[in-house]
Order: C-alpha cells, then structure tokens, then sequence
C-alpha cells in the first residue's frame, strides 16, 4: 500500500516496527512502519527547569527522530509496511501528556500506547487518490498549505522547503488524514528569518481539534488526545508510527534545548490526535 524503500530488521533502538499492526476495517490492512532520524531544519521551543520557553536561533535544526549513527542529518525510512495483529491500546497506559502551556511536557515510557482518544472515533473515510491540502489549528491560529513529502534517492524523507516557512508537509507514503492509521505531518518551528509553522504546537493540549482539508472536499477534524517532548536519541518510534485501528494523526517538530555549535536542538514535539468527525466542506 505504502511503497518506500526497504532495509528490513529492527530500527537501531530495538523497535521492530513490523511487529505492530491493526485490526483492519473494511477488509484492508494498512500499516505504516517508518523511522524519521535526525535532518536539517529549523525549530524553537525549549523545556528548561520544567517549563517551555523559547529559543530564537541563528541557524537551522535538525528534524525529526533519532539520530542514526551512520546519518546524523538524514531522516531515512526503514522497514517495509506488513500486516500486523493490533495491541489494544486501551489495555495499556500511555503515559502521554494532556499538553499545553499549564503542563510541562514530558516523555512517555519507551513501551507506551499512544494516549487514548478524547472521544469515539468516527469510521475512517475511504481515501484513494485524496490528497489533503491544508492544516487548521484554531487554538493557535494556524492556517497553513500541506505539501506532500516523498523520500529522496538516498532513501531519507523530503522536508518543507525552509524559505517558506508557513508550509507544513505531509508523509504521502503513509494513511492519508480521515483514512485508517497514523498520518504524520512535519513542520518546522522556526527558520533564520523567524518563527514558522509549528512554533507555538506546545501550546496544544488534549481535547484540542485539528481540522485537515482535502482535495474530496472532505474536512476531517481530528480532536487532540495528548502531547510529549521526547529526546531525539529517544524517539518513540513504534508509539508514532505504529499501526492504528482508528484514524489517527501526529504532528511533528523540534523542541528541547538548543545548541548554537551544533545547530540542533535536543528534542521533538509529538501531537497525538485522533478522527472525531468528518463533514463535507
């Protein structure tokens, strides 16, 4: 279903992403298996003493998850999509936060679900040859255009052109959003020249809503379970991309400390959302 490069085996955290999978709906098993390892980009938000703060800057960020050893600035997709049994996640404890300004983030454990839904999911909406154009965050007014993202030749995923800082970009190999399973969506926070899309996503909490607009004139509204910001040399990547039986959405950018030598920060933000309604526009 998601085609993409192939490598095989665990990732180098010991998270075999083939090992998860979802109940399947209407006959079809998707599964989406990806590992995103460090890339250049930019991002702002810091978490210090416990409360988040910002940090403007003077270069660009490393993206998203953890940073392989033999490709610290790449983000490169491993492990072919297979079908999988689904663990429910109601049987287990996330440990991911509500999120927002008045909760610190913080990470879950290495073993949890993705935190559980604010309310119960719609049926997910049959998506063939969709395409989602446009992301919508009241709660922090963002407004913003969805690109898709593909992979390159060397087999690492392709990130939201920097000189245009209000793009957001979606994984076109995996679920698209309303359809069944985690669809990620990737963003700067910051770049040289100031703020970006995703600079004020720490601010979202649970039972906050996303609204994505698509090419089959569905709006799909996806309601916000929980939010963390996990280490980079930690990222939980089986919790992300991990098979859903629902429709499911992550949004991903930078956060942590920032290094000025470097040019990286420590950390990831990760929105968890689930579908709650789906309406045509």
């Amino acid at each position: 279903m998601y085609p993409g490069p192939s490598h095989g085996g665990p990732d180098p955290y010991g998270h075999d992403p083939r090992g998860a999978g979802r109940t399947p709906r209407s006959g079809r098993s998707l599964l989406l298996s990806v590992l995103l390892v460090a890339g250049s980009l930019g991002g702002i938000g810091a978490i210090m003493a416990g409360m988040l703060t910002y940090l403007t800057p003077a270069a660009e960020d490393e993206y998203y998850g953890p940073p392989m050893p033999v490709a610290a600035n790449a983000m490169e997709l491993q492990n072919p999509p297979v079908p999988g049994e689904q663990n429910p996640v109601s049987a287990l404890s996330s440990g991911v936060g509500p999120g927002g300004l008045d909760a610190p983030l913080t990470a879950a454990a290495p073993t949890a679900a993705p935190p559980l839904p604010v309310v119960q999911p719609p049926e997910p909406l049959k998506s063939n040859g969709v395409k989602p154009y446009r992301i919508a965050i009241s709660k922090i007014g963002l407004l913003a255009p969805l690109m898709a993202l593909g992979v390159d030749a060397k087999k690492t995923i392709q990130t939201p052109p920097l000189s245009k800082p209000n793009q957001a970009g979606w994984y076109k190999y995996g679920p698209i959003p309303g359809q069944q399973g985690p669809s990620v969506v990737l963003g700067h926070v910051n770049t040289k020249s100031g703020a970006a899309v995703f600079s004020r996503l720490k601010e979202i909490k649970r039972g906050d809503t996303i609204k994505v607009s698509r090419s089959d004139k569905y709006v799909v509204e996806f309601t916000v379970d929980g939010v963390e910001q996990v280490s980079k040399t930690a990222f939980p990547s089986k919790r992300v991309y991990g098979n859903t039986g629902e429709a499911t959405l992550r949004l991903i950018t930078c956060g942590g400390v920032y290094n000025r030598k470097t040019g990286h920060y420590t950390d990831n933000i990760i929105v968890y959302a689930t579908l709650s309604k789906t309406r045509r526009a």
